[in-house]
Parts: structure tokens; sequence; C-alpha cells
């Protein structure tokens, strides 16, 4: 059936019957999933329409990739908080026996997305900002929208255990609901910032102070880097339009991860440039990502600018600390660890880094999570040792990081998936957005300079938004 955009939807309710009952001759599975090819899919126009729906859903693009996918409703939950949220979500999974039957192999697709969502930086937050959120927190969607260069897919999601025809029709059904509205209607950045403390003198004060307070624990030995953050809260005149604020970042962001992550009332999207880990074919890939600089003006400013990184010797420490760890996490998992000894330049539309891919060869059955578990969070987002800058951070940060500087992305049971780190983040509330940003403090750190690139990463969110000059990109 053709809908009235042209959208070319091919899903056959006899085809996945024939497919529930292969499933069920072979090994009786609980998941079952059903792709079918379609035409191009227009995501601005679903995300629009999902502005008026009040479901669940998981979005994530990587434009320089070709990646694009869209995970909307739920036919199984995974939450969990506390200490062992990620051995208890480990251990529920198992304990479900879940075995996924589908028909991925008719297109030739390979390390497809099952399970979607993240984790918070730290368990055991208790706030109301970030309440809509477990502390471990993974899904998988009834309906998955995928584009994989320029071949695009929905996939049907179901359980053995409630598939009904009934089943069949309200998936399909709600499908052609969130394509039925016409693709040529756009929403504007129309959102506004009524006031924001992101001027304020006070929180410019506490934050100077912080930093000092951390430089000098630093000098008393108790940790080498502690990572800070700022959370900057922005009152919109309306509710944010997502469609448009992903489309900007797609757009202003190529080589970004642009993600959002909804449930209930709250919203959770960013464009963060570091990979936490993908998972494939006996391989995992991580991004040792540390030191900034600002873009320069000119071409010749911006390549002395990036040539001063690449020579700071605080920033160069900064960098080996997180290369040194995820070498070291990677070591009781894996073996041929590659990575170049000296890191290079990753520039960015408003900020470089520096920047160390690494790659290492799986070893034995280490599960996805049990992985995850090893290598978050990162020296990048914590400090060294991890766990005394830890309990610092709990102690001098009035917010609650949420899901900030935690994890999203998507895993399967093939022991498959992929993952970035949440920054560049804010998160969605009604009226309100709440903005948030770290910065690295070592020895020799200086508070203004760590404020003002504070204000660079905070940049990518607040530029969505029309306010004074330095919000714009």
């Amino acid at each position: 059936m053709i809908n009235k955009n042209g959208f070319g939807l091919r899903i056959n309710t006899e085809d996945i019957k024939q497919l529930f009952k292969e499933a069920n001759a072979t090994d009786n599975s609980k998941i079952i999933s059903f792709a079918s090819g379609t035409d191009e899919i227009h995501y601005s126009s679903l995300l629009q329409n999902l502005d008026s729906f009040s479901v669940k859903y998981f979005y994530t693009s990587t434009p320089e990739a070709g990646l694009k996918f869209l995970g909307i409703e739920s036919i199984l939950d995974i939450n969990e908080t506390g200490e062992r949220r990620v051995q208890n979500t480990s251990e529920k999974i198992s304990s479900l026996n879940i075995k996924h039957y589908n028909n991925f192999d008719k297109f030739g697709l390979q390390s497809m997305p099952l399970f979607l969502g993240g984790m918070k930086f730290s368990p055991n937050e208790s706030d109301d900002l970030w309440n809509e959120y477990s502390d471990s927190e993974w899904f998988i969607p009834r309906i998955l929208f995928i584009t994989i260069a320029t071949n695009s897919y929905i996939i049907l999601n179901f359980s053995n255990e409630t598939f009904s025809e009934q089943d069949v029709n309200n998936s399909i059904n709600l499908v052609e609901k969130l394509i039925s509205s016409s693709a040529s209607q756009k929403t504007n950045l129309n959102c506004s910032i009524l006031s924001s403390n992101y001027d304020d003198t006070l929180e410019r004060m506490l934050w100077m102070q912080q930093v000092t307070k951390a430089l000098d624990q630093i000098n008393k030995g108790k940790f080498h880097k502690i990572v800070l953050s700022r959370q900057v809260h922005l009152q919109l005149s309306c509710k944010p339009h997502f469609s448009a604020l992903f489309e900007k970042l797609e757009n202003d962001f190529p080589r970004c991860y642009i993600f959002a992550f909804r449930k209930n009332d709250s919203t959770f999207f960013g464009a963060s440039p570091e990979k936490l880990a993908k998972i494939s074919s006996g391989w995992v890939e991580a991004d040792a990502l540390a030191g900034s600089i600002r873009r320069g003006e000119t071409p010749e400013e911006d390549e002395s600018l990036a040539n001063e990184l690449l020579n700071s010797q605080k920033n160069l420490n900064e960098q080996r600390a997180v290369v040194e760890f995820i070498k070291s996490s990677f070591e009781e998992f894996a073996e041929e660890i590659n990575f170049s000894e000296k890191p290079v330049i990753r520039k960015l539309p408003n900020i470089q880094h520096l920047w160390t891919p690494i790659r290492a060869k799986l070893k034995g059955n280490k599960s996805v999570l049990s992985l995850l578990k090893d290598i978050h969070p990162t020296p990048a987002i914590c400090g060294v040792p991890w766990t005394n800058a830890l309990v610092s951070i709990k102690e001098m940060e009035k917010h609650s990081r949420g899901l900030f500087a935690g994890m999203v992305g998507w895993f399967n049971l093939e022991n498959e998936g992929e993952f970035v780190v949440a920054i560049r983040s804010a998160l969605a509330k009604e009226n309100n957005i709440y903005a948030l940003a770290g910065c690295g403090i070592v020895e020799g750190s200086d508070p203004e300079n760590e404020y003002r690139e504070a204000e660079l990463k905070l940049k990518p969110i607040l530029s969505l938004f029309s306010h004074e000059e330095i919000y714009q990109s």
C-alpha cells in the first residue's frame, strides 16, 4: 500500500504471519522482527508528528556515516537502578532467555539495533529533574525506522507471547498515522529564550570557586584530574520543535552523533563528538577525546590554534590519561590493541579536540553490558583516579548530571552495539532547557579559561535558540 505522501509502505500481514510460523517451527523465539524495504524516510516529518504523540522514542543520526534510525514505543523494557544496574540488566535479559527471529537476511542487514536507551553518569542520584529515567534504561521498540546509506527500512518488532493479528494491525496503523501528515509542513526554530542563568554573576562566581577548590585538592594529591560540569537553565517562549532542532544539529555538526531519548515529558538530546564503544565483528572501537581549544577566525589562525593544542603539555597529559584508561580497560577483555602514540586534531564547527581512535580484538565471551561497565566513566568525563574524582563531583556539583556524561546507544543479542558519551547535550521539559557541559581540571588549569571552554561546549545547544550573539552558530 502507498500512503498519500508517496511513502512506500510495503508491509503484508500474511508475510508477518508466515515469519511467526517459521520462528515457532525452529526455536520458539520470543522476539520476532519483520523488516520491510521502503522509500526514503522523512525523519523530520516523523519527528514533527511525534511532537503530538505521547510515546517513548529514541532517535539517532550520524550524518557523516549515513546512518539514521528512530525507534518508537516499546514491547519490552529493562529498567534498573542502583550500583548493580549493569549486572542486574544483564541478568534480567539472560533470565528472559530471549531468542530473536527475523528476516534480516532477506535484505542483507547486519549489526541491527534491538535494545535502545542509555545509562546515567552514576547511579543512585535522587533528583526530580531526571526522575523520568532509570539509572539503566533500555527498550525494544515496537517500530524501528532505519536508513543505512541510501537504503531505508521499517522494522516491526513483536513479542511472541502476546502476538495477535490485532497486534500487527496496531503496529501498521501506527506507522500509517506517523507518516500521514504532509511532508511539506515545516516547523521553524521559533522558540526564543525568555530567561537564562547563562550570564548570571553568582553562577560564574560559584564555578570559579569550584575550580579553585578542585585545584587545591589536586595539589593535595586527592586526584590528578576532575571533570566539573556547568548546568545552564533556559526558559523558552514555547515548547521546542524537536524535528527542527535535530535538523539544525545534523547540518551544523555532521561529524557528531545526534541523539534524542524521549520518555513521558522529558527529552534528552545532544550532538556528541565522542564514541564510547562500538562492538562489531569481534572488534571494539573507542574514542579518546580530551583537550580542547577554540576554532580560528581564519584558516591560518585555526591551524595555529591546532598546533598550540598539539603542543600543550597540559592537554597532552589530559589526553594521555584517557588513552591509558581505555587501553587498560581493553586489556581485560581484548587483544591487539591498536592506536597511534600521538593524538590528532578533531575539528568541529565550534571547537577542536585532541583525538586518539582506539581499536582492539575481543577475546572470550564478555557481554556488551559487562564491557560497558569496564570502560565507563572514562577520565574524559570523570577524572583520575575516577573513584576519588566521582566522590568529589557529587560533593561539589549542586545539580544532578542524570544522563549527561552517561551513555546512549543500542545493542542486540549478537553481542554487537554502539554507544556514545552523552555530552554536548541537554534535557528538555515543557518550556525549559537544561544544558550541560564539562571541563577537565588538572594542575595548571585556569578558572577563567575553563569557564570560556564550557561556553564553547554549551554552544551546540544554546545556538539552537534565538538570543544574544554568543548563542548564534
